[in-house]
């Protein structure tokens, strides 16, 4: 074996992760994993969902549990070793040595404190004893929060009152809070918008700029690779299959694996409309999909509509309410309206009122004021009324953007997606489980992932189950929240190839709700852009892409990778 280079900032030697199960039974999650990070350098670990990925990075950081895990091999973080080490020593390395932005925010973040005492935590319990320490926590904190875009005056604010874009931030602002040798960033750009994509990723490239910071940069997304790191390893079934210079593996990569997985990713150049190529079942480009034809007119009548929408949280004084001034307006005076077998796009960055748009239309939020329809059809007041809301759902669903806490955890798979066939529909128990298996099928997983926890698949894996779960009744809109966000590029063609087919097939309608500015060209009809609550801009697709005439659409087309 060859011996780790002293200037490497992390050496993973002969890496194997297993997992013990039921009955004994052991899953090998990473098997015989190898690299080098060194000071300074940034590198990418690109696999699909289940690949291992996220496997290294725990670790790395020396996170799995004892119990349930057995962990062989060697990881060197600046020449100490955490496999085997006593909890005591690798504690002393977390969060000064080797920080990490974990995947779910949400599950990351005490609900309990503000963030702006999380970020604090997380300097003061590495930084030296004295006085005045708190102090000093306080003051890191906010220039922390700061500059990882979020203001000063919110770090007394809680994650619940926070995007979920916002509240990643909150995670990258704790990792970064102790400049540490190391930070390993599992997908820390899945729920954030382009720009602010851009402004995360540019404060990676600082800190290592600053202070030699090595960065493993966990992600699916092969833009992000290509203009951020310097080199990528490209992992299957917990193995490392390739590993080089960035810009070779993007242009000349010598496993087909590889090369599918580049593939699969859309581009603002990919032709909108056309069937993407997957890794197991290539199809070309050129191929134009029954999706990507010619429509035919749009009907009079709209199927989805929102006039002068208007959203308004807060505002009010009581025994548990702060009362800081008036109400928040979230949505101002929107108005959109979805055809009959359209694809609408809904962009902006976190905040800008997207989702809260989205749950309008779903019945799921009470509007301040506005005409909301659907089919011609007053459903205003869906949120407050059970019997509407009910017979909304039949032919509305969603997909949330938080795989992780949309899905119940106590539920088998097979539980969650028949819930809505038991619900809405008179098929027997037989019925509705050979439904869900061919669900399964639509969206990537096995049959005999029926009999599953949510805890016991990944992020990836987990939307899918949310995605069956919205398809089961084959609703006449879905609301997409980020629905392709926490998946590989290889699942995402597929999912997105998958909505593409229903909606040629049954007419489907989508409100498509992104900051992927490649993903919406590819596959929306039109698109709507938003910024503090307002559309800014909307039309055709490719008028908004090809000629954009709000300088803040012109802006998020050019921080796009």
């Amino acid at each position: 074996m060859t011996t780790p280079a002293l200037s490497a900032a992390l050496s993973v030697r002969d890496l194997t992760v297993s997992f013990r199960g039921r009955g004994g039974t052991e899953t090998t999650a990473v098997d015989g994993l190898s690299f080098e990070l060194e000071r300074g350098e940034v590198l990418g670990l690109v696999g699909e969902s289940g690949s291992g990925k996220s496997t290294v990075g725990l670790a790395a950081m020396g996170l799995h549990d004892p119990a349930r895990t057995r962990v062989s091999g060697s990881v060197l973080v600046g020449g100490t070793q955490v496999v085997g080490a006593p909890e005591s020593a690798v504690r002393a390395l977390r969060g000064s040595r080797i920080g990490m932005v974990f995947q779910d925010a949400l599950a990351a973040l005490s609900p309990f404190h503000t963030v702006g005492a999380q970020v604090a935590e997380a300097w003061r319990v590495h930084a030296p004893a004295g006085a005045g320490r708190r102090a000093e926590a306080r003051e890191k904190a906010l220039a922390m929060l700061e500059r990882v875009g979020i203001p000063a005056a919110r770090a007394r604010d809680y994650p619940h009152q926070f995007s979920g874009g916002m509240r990643q931030r909150v995670m990258i602002a704790m990792a970064l809070v102790n400049s540490p040798d190391v930070v390993i960033a599992d997908e820390p750009t899945t729920a954030l918008d382009a720009r602010v994509q851009r402004q995360i990723l540019e404060l990676l490239a600082e800190l290592r700029e600053e202070s030699g910071t090595a960065v493993l940069l966990v992600t699916h997304d092969v833009g992000v690779v290509a203009g951020t790191c310097d080199r990528m390893l490209v992992m299957r079934g917990g193995r490392g299959l390739e590993e080089g210079p960035t810009r070779k593996l993007l242009t000349d990569a010598a496993h087909p694996y590889t090369r599918a997985l580049i593939g699969a990713a859309p581009t603002l150049n990919t032709v909108p409309g056309t069937r993407l190529p997957t890794v197991d079942v290539p199809v070309p480009a050129s191929e134009p999909d029954a999706a990507g034809q010619e429509r035919s007119p749009a009907p009079a009548r709209p199927l989805a509509e929102v006039v002068g929408l208007r959203v308004e949280f807060g505002g009010r004084r009581g025994l548990l309410r702060r009362g800081r001034g008036g109400a928040v307006q979230a949505v101002r005076d929107v108005s959109l309206r979805i055809d009959a077998g359209e694809t609408l796009g809904l962009v902006g960055e976190s905040g800008s009122g997207k989702s809260t748009t989205a749950r309008v239309l779903a019945g799921l939020q009470r509007p301040t004021s506005g005409d909301v329809r659907f089919d011609g059809r007053d459903i205003s007041r869906a949120a407050g009324d059970t019997r509407l809301r009910r017979e909304l759902s039949r032919d509305v669903q969603l997909v949330f953007q938080d795989p992780y806490a949309s899905l119940n955890p106590r539920r088998t798979v097979e539980e969650i997606v028949t819930t809505p066939l038991r619900v809405h529909t008179g098929l027997d128990k037989g019925e509705r489980r050979a439904r869900a298996a061919e669900l399964l099928e639509q969206v990537g997983l096995r049959t005999d992932h029926l009999h599953r926890y949510p805890h016991e698949f990944s992020g990836g894996q987990r939307q899918r189950i949310g995605i069956a779960r919205a398809l089961a009744l084959r609703p006449r809109l879905v609301i997409a929240d980020e629905p392709v966000s926490a998946l590989d590029v290889s699942v995402q063609a597929q999912v997105l190839n998958l909505l593409m087919d229903l909606r040629a097939e049954l007419g489907l309608s989508l409100l498509f709700v992104s900051h992927d500015l490649a993903v919406v060209r590819h596959f929306c009809d039109r698109v709507a852009v938003m910024r503090a609550g307002s559309v800014v801009e909307s039309g055709p697709r490719d008028e908004v892409f090809d000629d954009p005439k709000a300088p803040y659409t012109r802006e998020l087309l050019a921080a796009t990778m």
